[in-house]
């Protein structure tokens, strides 16, 4: 008869005792696997555990150690065990409650003794043969009992409940997806079944028995995994009918988790419905938002938030939308921020697939929404450095974000003061290497009335090689003085005004910066003596006022009060290479106090509300607006006109007043999501122009494989650039001509082609198309894109 329930644990315990003994090797087969001794009573003959040792399969080490996300855990239960009145020493192997499958097949699988096979079964094999049977993915449950009765042997049980069998699959509810898209994550086990049926690749094991010096081959090992015939699986395009393998639940769980961590539909859901005959209908919900709310802030500004963020209830929500939003929202409302994905842990749920009968026997499956388990917080420091966070950008586009049902939550905080610090490499013909920092500290106003900037920044020229100007030890002196910049502003949102402040400078400074980046004009003046920019002295003042009515176009003041004057190019010069060649030379400026008012309008169509707007190391040559970096994704125009009108000393000497009129537009047309054209016109007028502000062109990217200035002292200057782009490669043309003495220089022609790492990385190699054109290119790598 069977236990009480009460005496379950008991039973159990008196159950591995028993397996456990008769599982004892003969004397010399070494150190024992079992922790309790044998009883005389239960022990077998020593022949019949020699006999028993010899008779039943060795499989190689690890067989029986799945590699399969298939865990035993949830389907193999407790042992069951009847006592009569004596000792147990089950003597077969039965299996209840097979449908699809037969009593052989499952035999065969695991590597169980045929059924008329009466020798006693050892604890290891007993233990053996449960695990395998539960981990083979066929069964949803596995029921071990020993069932002892008066007269007849103990005889070991096994009630099996077979995986759902289906006999067709369909899909409901898709509207962005397809079917084919599903059938992978739902027969995903299947696809790791064995090709072969079940009298194929078995595996078999050559005995030696060192005692008797004995040489045989043994039964074969069972087969690692289902023959796929017997299993529900898509082949060859089309559905076979066969068992569900792991189980429907675990493979519907695999398609919630496709649909919502590999394809990013945040909101899915997955139902499905298997009738008696295994008919299964599966039916997905892509997930369309309901709501949006926003915490951390009051309802005013949640407002903002959601209209920044632009979504829209009743659209398919997907993780590419979460995040685009909070990029979005981040860049419209820069004194905000989203909470960080660590501090979101216990607000977020997890989800499951449950599985519910009916008494006619059909089964529903469906999504269950729960809360994560609370973490105990311990209070702990983290320091992370690697590459992604040091020289790349960090994905955090879906930080805080949670969901409720179909309900989204956004979770933003005010943001804290903003410190930049980057590092100044700068090295020009005039001070040789002078390296230096600059900072910014923002500090955001959480209602958005008044977002205060701190800035500045200092480079010092240092001693080295020996560098001076010849002849000249004070000149020398004075150019290798502290460089300091230092200013203040403030942005008023509410008024429209997105700068209004004032800076203080001693330093020296350039007007070529829409010619080459900083970084590339330093690289190159150290690399090989060939910086491409004249400099000057510059010590005064700028006060300035920028107003931004729209996302895209602003307008601004400035006034100017500076004091200017020339440098030279230190001797000898300090490169790596080309250091033996004469220093590059610096052109001279016309010296004296200047002063000048500067007015603006800008366009960018690309540019967002949160964009940030000037530069302390702002020009009239040069745009407020950061340059779009996707130009290759979306077209793109962006563009600004400068006048300056301004007084200071003239080529005579004394003071002249003077005009100059810059406007320079681009725009980038992509043709596809690699292909692009790039194009580019700049113009430039003025009247009495000091020597610093004359135009000029020639080199890179003012006219390039052409000289450096090539063509200078103009007060008027056109210049056109087209590049197209395919992957890649590249290739350009610009087309420009000077004014100068009351004459045009004529249209200069240079072609070229380059090839691109990055959108800003790329090499560049030019020609000049003129009677001084040459085989060997002008060549260069470049860091940074200056329009």
């Amino acid at each position: 008869m069977l236990l009480p329930p009460s005496m379950n644990r008991l039973a159990l315990a008196l159950c591995f005792v028993s397996l456990a003994a008769l599982g004892q090797p003969s004397p010399d087969a070494g150190t024992s696997d079992a922790s309790v001794a044998l009883s005389p009573s239960t022990a077998p003959p020593e022949g019949e555990a020699a006999s028993e040792d010899l008779s039943y399969p060795t499989c190689p080490e690890g067989f029986d150690k799945d590699d399969d996300d298939l865990s035993d855990s949830t389907v193999l239960g407790a042992l069951q065990v009847e006592v009569d009145g004596r000792g147990l020493t089950p003597t077969g192997l039965e299996f209840r409650g097979l449908q699809r499958l037969t009593d052989p097949q499952v035999r065969k699988l695991v590597g169980a003794p045929p059924a008329e096979d009466s020798r006693p079964l050892t604890a290891t094999q007993v233990q053996s043969l449960l695990h395998r049977l539960a981990r083979t993915g066929l069964f949803a449950r596995v029921e071990p009992r020993v069932r002892v009765s008066d007269q007849g042997p103990a005889l070991l049980e096994v009630t099996l409940q077979e995986n759902p069998t289906l006999t067709s699959v369909e899909f409901e509810g898709l509207q962005d997806l397809r079917p084919d898209e599903l059938w992978g994550a739902l027969f995903e086990l299947s696809s790791l079944a064995s090709d072969a049926d079940d009298t194929e690749d078995e595996v078999t094991t050559l005995r030696v028995h060192k005692r008797h010096g004995t040489l045989r081959v043994v039964s074969p090992c069972p087969a690692p995994r289902p023959p796929r015939p017997w299993l529900a699986r898509r082949e060859e395009g089309a559905f076979r009918p066969g068992i569900m393998l792991g189980g429907l639940d675990a493979a519907l769980d695999r398609v919630l988790k496709t649909l919502r961590e590999d394809d990013g539909y945040l909101l899915a859901t997955v139902s499905a419905t298997l009738s008696p005959e295994g008919r299964l209908v599966v039916t997905v919900d892509e997930g369309q938002l309901e709501s949006v709310e926003v915490r951390g802030v009051d309802d005013a500004m949640a407002t903002r938030v959601r209209e920044a963020l632009g979504l829209e209830p009743g659209d398919v929500f997907l993780r590419s939308d979460a995040r685009r939003a909070m990029e979005r929202m981040e860049s419209r409302l820069p004194f905000l921020r989203a909470v960080d994905s660590e501090d979101l842990q216990d607000e977020r749920t997890t989800v499951r697939i449950v599985e519910e009968h009916e008494a006619d026997g059909t089964r529903h499956y469906r999504t269950k929404e729960e809360p994560r388990r609370k973490s105990r917080r311990h209070e702990r420091v983290e320091f992370e450095v690697g590459w992604s966070r040091m020289f790349g950008e960090v994905d955090a586009g879906s930080d805080g974000l949670t969901l409720e049902g179909k309900k989204l939550i956004v979770h933003v905080r005010p943001r804290p003061p903003d410190l930049d610090v980057d590092l100044l490499p700068v090295h020009t013909q005039v001070t040789g290497f002078a390296p230096g920092l600059s900072a910014s500290l923002r500090i955001f106003d959480s209602r958005d009335r008044v977002h205060t900037t701190l800035e500045g920044a200092f480079f010092i020229p240092l001693r080295l090689g020996g560098q001076r100007i010849p002849g000249d030890p004070e000149g020398t002196s004075n150019q290798r003085h502290v460089n300091l910049l230092g200013g203040a502003k403030v942005q008023l949102p509410a008024l429209g005004i997105e700068e209004l402040g004032a800076q203080v400078h001693d330093f020296i400074d350039t007007l070529d910066r829409w010619r080459l980046g900083d970084f590339d004009s330093y690289f190159y003046s150290f690399l090989i003596n060939r910086p491409d920019r004249d400099y000057f002295r510059r010590q005064g003042f700028t006060a300035f006022a920028t107003w931004r009515w729209a996302e895209s176009w602003l307008a601004g003041v400035e006034v100017r009060g500076d004091t200017m004057s020339s440098l030279q190019s230190f001797t000898p010069p300090l490169s790596l290479f080309r250091n033996d060649d004469p220093p590059f030379p610096n052109a001279p400026v016309n010296e004296g106090r200047f002063r000048s008012a500067v007015v603006r309008l800008e366009y960018s169509g690309a540019a967002e509300r949160g964009t940030r707007v000037g530069s302390l190391f702002r020009t009239p040559e040069t745009s407020l607006f950061e340059r779009h970096k996707n130009w290759k994704r979306e077209p793109a125009l962006r563009g600004f006109v400068t006048l300056e009108v301004g007084e200071g000393p003239g080529a005579g000497g004394a003071d002249a007043r003077f005009w100059k009129l810059v406007g320079d537009v681009a725009l980038d047309v992509p043709m596809n999501w690699h292909t692009g054209l790039n194009l580019r016109l700049r113009a430039a007028m003025g009247h009495d122009l000091p020597l610093q502000k004359q135009e000029a062109l020639g080199g890179w990217t003012a006219l390039r494989g052409f000289g450096f200035k090539e063509f200078r002292g103009g007060d008027s200057s056109v210049l056109a650039s087209a590049e197209y782009r395919w992957h890649g490669l590249g290739i350009f043309a610009d087309l420009g001509a000077v004014h100068a003495a009351n004459a045009w220089s004529g249209a200069q022609l240079g072609l070229g082609g380059s090839f691109h790492f990055s959108d800003a990385v790329r090499f560049e190699a030019a020609w000049r198309i003129d009677e001084k054109a040459q085989l060997t290119p002008e060549a260069r790598l470049l860091f940074n894109r200056t329009f």
